[in-house]
């Protein structure tokens, strides 16, 4: 009579676990953000100007009756002092949602931190906000590598070769396109060792 009476409580505890497991799962989230990619728009036509950078973050798993903010931060490696670039993305209306934008800054090693906060949260306290997903993703402004944070140009920049002047890397047809193409490449490797 005991077994049986313990078999039923360990039975009915089973069950309520088993009944009680979608609505546990629903309310603990899965919310994912994404930086899909930083590529270069466009080359200045001198090298210490600032650079045309455009990047994307996507949202996903997002619950339906929540509202949602994504901080986006862009900041140089290494630089405490300069507090970085950041947007505010407040219109996240559903799954698959993307925020494309464009930038402007000078050569360098830079990271991009994505941040995914519940609206009501993040507008009541800035401060003690839950993130509840976060995406970094490093890469650099320029022709140049980063190692360790340091910047470095590895080759030369068109239009600086010995004897001067503002020549386009002897008039060769499409040089920007292979410039910025090889740029993108670089970004995109450099993003994926980091992974």
């Amino acid at each position: 009579m005991r077994n049986k009476s313990i078999l039923c409580i360990l039975s009915t505890a089973l069950l309520l676990a088993v009944l009680m497991a979608p609505l546990a799962s629903a309310e603990s989230g899965g919310e994912t953000i994404t930086v899909n990619h930083v590529v270069l728009v466009d080359t200045p036509p001198h090298p210490e100007w600032e650079w045309n950078y455009s990047y994307q973050v996507e949202v996903s798993g997002l619950q339906m009756d929540v509202s949602y903010i994504a901080v986006i931060l862009i900041k140089q490696i290494g630089d405490d002092e300069w507090g970085g670039l950041d947007w505010w993305w407040d219109d996240i209306e559903s799954d698959g949602d993307q925020y494309d934008f464009t930038f402007s800054l000078q050569r360098g090693c830079y990271f991009i931190n994505a941040s995914l906060y519940e609206s009501g949260d993040l507008n009541s306290d800035v401060d003690n906000a839950t993130v509840l997903a976060g995406a970094d993703l490093d890469f650099v402004v320029g022709t140049g590598t980063c190692v360790g944070g340091v910047y470095s140009e590895d080759a030369e920049y068109p239009g600086t070769h010995d004897g001067g002047g503002d020549t386009d890397a002897g008039g060769l047809p499409g040089f920007g396109l292979i410039l910025s193409i090889t740029a993108a490449l670089g970004a995109a490797l450099i993003a994926s060792r980091r992974e």
